[in-house]
């Protein structure tokens, strides 16, 4: 791939656009009144170097402007540190106007400096005048598996977002877009030939086995699966609000969702705070047709929240149940943040691939299991995968400490239910069913494929669907409605892949 840091001397004009970018990022900054108290500054620069990686050596400035500036200035000298600004300020000032107008300077960024060697002056000047109307924003959806981001506007600011993601096909993505806008003619007829020439030096110039691959497929449902993951975090030391996240991906090889508004809820809101999400994202796959499953990443005070009994379009005379319509399964929001746990997450991850266990993958915690016993019977069973608690994890019990444990283990599959009535060794024999799909093979080892165990959530969700058919009443008389099942993949992380789209915060209820 060529790299813009290799090469000493750039065009004037380029250096023109640095400091337009520079500039109106400056802007942006000071048009903060949050970001001008100067306790605040510190605490960007805070987040921006934990988000970095690196300490940002800065110049003692008292005026408000050039010290901002100079915090661009470091920005700009590391690799995706624009973004990081825009992320980092939307943390501390939720503003959608001001997070897109980041996100759009960070991506030009991106693109000038990863295509320094070649002028694209001319081709920004031509390409801002092209609206994305409704058969270009399809074509991107079609080779990204995503919608163009609602702030990109022009063609312009979708070749430099497309540009600034990683892009592990044998055609990236932005080079079929400029190719598309040269077959279905949009630049002026004067610069037609121009970009015919541009795309034939980009492509010789392009080093594809350099470019990065994305994590690979996801063996949970397999690659025709896609994903809505909504992630609640509690809002300081507020105990009633919540902030709400939410990640999306149509099917797809890798992982690189779309991330989508914030939003500041009110616990007793939050079911309808994902309605509202649900229904856009459905109209948004209007045209797809596909399966679709949710995941839930809660903090530990809403481990035991029944999400797959909450419903959906909440404002008509029949709300619909989620869990009947899609997969739900909850994961950990703390074990997402404790990053010392997640070489042994991936280790049992692995593990349930390609494997064969005596065991079987399933180990049930026993009614007297107490943190050290379960940690050394989970230590001695490397094979397991899957936790069936003894009891609910609610605070201060023993069921709790099972969960902890089995989070910092590494399991990825950890099982319970909501009631204290439930009685253990049925939850277990349930379980147990569900993955071990060979009782009856001859005597031996027991083979357990990766599929047995991957399949674990669809399982659970017919169990759910079944548990329906009966009296909707009685949500404690059928287990698929007593039953929590936490599923963990390690290499579907929301936040951790390019997001994309809006980041916007607002309070509802």
């Amino acid at each position: 791939m060529p790299n813009a840091r290799d090469t000493r001397r750039v065009s004037p004009a380029l250096a023109q656009e640095r400091r337009r970018i520079m500039r109106e990022t400056t802007d942006l900054l000071v048009g903060s009144d949050t970001i001008r108290d100067p306790n605040i500054r510190e605490l960007l620069l805070t987040e921006l170097e934990a988000a970095l990686g690196v300490r940002l050596e800065l110049s003692e400035i008292s005026k408000p402007r050039p010290k901002l500036f100079q915090i661009v200035r470091a920005c700009v000298e590391h690799t995706g540190g624009l973004r990081c600004l825009a992320e980092c300020l939307d943390l501390l000032e939720p503003d959608v106007d001001r997070a897109q107008s980041l996100q759009r300077l960070a991506d030009e960024w991106q693109v000038f400096d990863q295509f320094a060697e070649h002028n694209l002056i001319w081709l920004r000047t031509d390409l801002m005048s092209v609206r994305v109307t409704g058969d270009l924003a399809r074509f991107v959806a079609d080779r990204r598996v995503e919608p163009v981001p609602d702030y990109c506007d022009s063609a312009w600011e979708v070749f430099a977002h497309l540009a600034s993601l990683s892009d592990a096909a044998t055609r990236p993505a932005w080079l079929q877009f400029l190719e598309r806008l040269a077959v279905v003619p949009r630049v002026p007829a004067r610069s037609q030939q121009r970009l015919q020439e541009l795309i034939r030096e980009l492509d010789d110039a392009w080093i594809v086995p350099e470019l990065i691959p994305g994590p690979a497929a996801s063996a949970t449902t397999g690659d025709s699966t896609a994903f809505l993951i909504f992630q609640f975090e509690k809002y300081g030391a507020d105990d009633d609000t919540y902030i709400v996240s939410h990640w999306y991906q149509w099917a797809a090889s890798g992982w690189q969702p779309t991330k989508g508004a914030d939003q500041y809820v009110r616990r007793d809101d939050l079911e309808s705070a994902v309605d509202q999400i649900v229904t856009d994202i459905e109209r948004r796959w209007r045209d797809r047709a596909g399966p679709v499953s949710i995941e839930f990443v809660l903090p530990s005070q809403l481990i035991n929240e029944p999400v797959d009994r909450w419903r959906l379009e909440l404002d008509t005379q029949l709300p619909r149940q989620l869990s009947i319509h899609y997969p739900v399964v909850i994961r950990s929001l703390e074990r997402l943040r404790a990053d010392r746990w997640h070489r042994a997450w991936r280790v049992r991850w692995r593990a349930a691939h390609d494997r064969v266990a005596a065991a079987g993958p399933v180990h049930c915690a026993a009614p007297d299991d107490a943190d050290v016993q379960l940690e050394a019977a989970l230590e001695e069973k490397a094979a397991a995968v899957v936790l069936v608690l003894s009891e609910p994890p609610l605070p201060d019990t023993l069921g709790e400490m099972q969960l902890l444990v089995g989070l910092r283990a590494g399991l990825p599959g950890i099982v319970w239910e909501r009631s204290f009535e439930a009685r253990r060794g049925d939850l277990c024999e349930v379980v147990t069913s569900m993955v071990d799909v060979e009782l009856n093979a001859p005597a031996g080892p027991t083979h357990i494929s990766s599929q047995d165990v991957a399949q674990l959530p669809l399982r659970v969700a017919e169990l759910r669907r079944a548990a329906w058919h009966e009296d909707p009443k009685i949500l404690d008389g059928h287990a698929g409605h007593r039953l929590v099942i936490l599923w963990d993949d390690p290499d579907r992380q929301p936040g951790h892949a390019a997001s994309l789209g809006s980041h916007e915060g607002r309070v509802r209820g």
